[in-house]
C-alpha cells in the first residue's frame, strides 16, 4: 500500500507516520489560496493580498491536519484512541477522524465552547465534557492539560492537545500549511496567523524552516482580550494574570501551549505580535462575508491584524501578504446572527418576512418584482 499523492499525505516523507496502511484521510490539505486584492484588499488599501483558506478542510478548520496525523499514529501504534482538550475545532476534528479510524476521541472542552462545535463533536461519536477555567485562566489551562497528557499516556491513548509541547508528532500536520504556501505564494513576504495556543504559528515556522529556503515574516495576531502571546514575548510564558476577556471562540487562551515556539517564530522571521479588539475581528469577518468568504471570527483574526498593521504604518500597502483563515463560518452561530443583524439592521425575524414562503403560482409575480420585469 502506498501513501496518497494528494493533500496532506503527499508530504508523508516529512511526517512521522511510516505505515501507509495506517493513514486516515478525509481529504485534508491542499487548501486553496485566493487572491482577494481586488475585493477585500481594495476595500482596506492592501493591494497584494491573498487568503489561505484553511476553512476548506474536511472538518472546517486547520485542526483536521493535526487529527489526521494523530489518528494515523493511533492506528500505527495500536493505541486505544486519543484524549485532549479543545475550544471546539480541535475536538470536532478529533471526533471525525476517530470515527474514520474506527477509534475513539475523548475531549475536555472550554466551559463556553460554542454549541455548534459541541454538536460537531457529538454528532460523529466523540465524547465531550466541559471544564470550567480551561482556556480562560492560565493555571487551570496548564493544570488540566498536564493532567490529560499524563492520563492519556497511562491509558494507552494519544495526547491530542494541539500544541508542540504536548503532541509534537501530530502537530507536524500544521507544518504542511507552510509547505503548501511555499508552492502557492513563494512571493509572499508576510504571513499573518491567528494565535490561540500558539501551535499554528509554531508549526508554520517549523514548516518553512524544514524547506531551508527564504522565510516570510510571520505575524501572530491575538484578540486584545487574550494577550498570552504578548506575555510570552515579554518573558512570561506562564500566561496572563486573571481571565481572558475576548469572546472570539478558539482564541480564548490565557496561556500558550507553545509558549517557547510561538515567540521564537516571531524572532526568527523578524515578525511581531498584533493585538486587536474583538470589534475589529468582527469587522474583518463582515468584510470577508461581503465578498462571499464566510469564516468564523477566529478565521478573520489574521486579516484584522493586517488591517491594524496597515493603519499603524507597520505594513506597506504594496507588500505581498497572506492572511490565514482558520475556521468556517458555520461553526459560530452567534457570529452569524451578528452578520445577519448587520445586513437587515435587525435580528433575524421570527416571521421570516425577509425570506417569505410563496406558492408556485406566485413565482412569476415575485420574479417580476425582484428582477424588474426581466426574464
Amino acid at each position: 500500500m502506498t501513501f496518497p499523492q494528494t493533500g496532506l499525505w503527499r508530504h508523508h516523507d516529512r511526517l512521522p507516520v511510516r505505515d501507509a496502511a495506517a493513514v486516515v484521510t478525509l481529504g485534508e490539505g491542499d487548501t486553496p489560496v485566493i487572491d482577494i486584492s481586488a475585493t477585500v484588499g481594495a476595500a482596506v488599501g492592501l493591494r497584494r493580498l491573498w487568503l489561505k483558506c484553511e476553512d476548506r478542510n474536511p472538518t472546517g478548520s486547520f485542526k483536521a491536519r493535526i487529527a489526521a496525523v494523530a489518528y494515523a499514529l493511533v492506528r500505527e501504534r495500536g493505541l486505544a484512541g486519543a484524549v485532549g482538550t479543545s475550544s471546539g475545532n480541535g475536538g470536532a476534528a478529533a471526533a471525525a477522524y476517530a470515527a474514520a479510524a474506527g477509534s475513539r476521541a475523548v475531549l475536555f472542552t472550554l466551559s463556553d465552547t460554542v454549541a455548534a462545535k459541541l454538536r460537531e463533536i457529538v454528532a460523529v461519536g466523540g465524547i465531550a465534557c466541559r471544564v470550567t477555567g480551561v482556556g480562560h485562566d492560565a493555571a487551570s489551562t496548564r493544570t488540566v492539560a498536564d493532567l490529560i497528557a499524563a492520563a492519556a499516556a497511562q491509558a494507552g491513548c494519544y495526547p491530542l492537545l494541539t500544541g508542540f509541547h504536548y503532541a509534537p508528532e501530530a502537530m507536524t500536520g500544521v507544518q504542511t500549511i507552510a509547505y503548501e504556501l511555499a508552492e502557492q505564494t513563494p512571493y509572499a513576504t508576510r504571513v499573518y496567523l491567528p494565535v490561540g495556543g500558539g501551535g499554528l504559528l509554531t508549526g508554520v515556522h517549523r514548516g518553512y524552516r524544514d524547506l531551508a529556503g527564504p522565510q516570510p515574516m510571520l505575524i501572530g495576531v491575538q484578540p486584545a482580550g487574550a494577550g498570552s502571546l504578548r506575555a510570552a514575548v515579554e518573558g512570561h510564558p506562564e500566561g496572563i494574570a486573571g481571565q481572558v476577556t475576548t469572546a472570539v471562540s478558539g482564541l480564548q487562551m490565557a496561556a500558550l501551549f507553545d509558549a517557547v515556539g510561538a515567540p521564537e517564530a516571531l524572532r526568527a522571521t523578524g515578525g511581531h505580535d498584533v493585538a486587536v479588539p474583538d470589534t475589529a475581528i468582527e469587522a474583518a469577518q463582515a468584510l470577508l462575508a461581503r465578498f462571499g468568504l464566510l469564516v468564523e471570527p477566529a478565521g478573520a483574526t489574521a486579516l484584522a491584524g493586517a488591517i491594524a498593521d496597515l493603519a499603524a504604518g507597520r505594513l506597506d500597502p504594496d507588500e505581498p501578504i497572506v492572511v490565514v483563515a482558520t475556521g468556517a463560518g458555520h461553526k459560530d452561530t452567534a457570529a452569524l446572527d451578528r452578520l445577519v443583524a448587520a445586513r437587515l439592521d435587525a435580528a433575524w425575524p421570527d416571521d421570516a418576512t425577509v425570506v417569505p414562503t410563496i406558492t408556485p403560482d406566485e413565482v412569476p409575480e415575485r420574479l417580476a418584482q425582484l428582477l424588474g420585469g426581466r426574464p
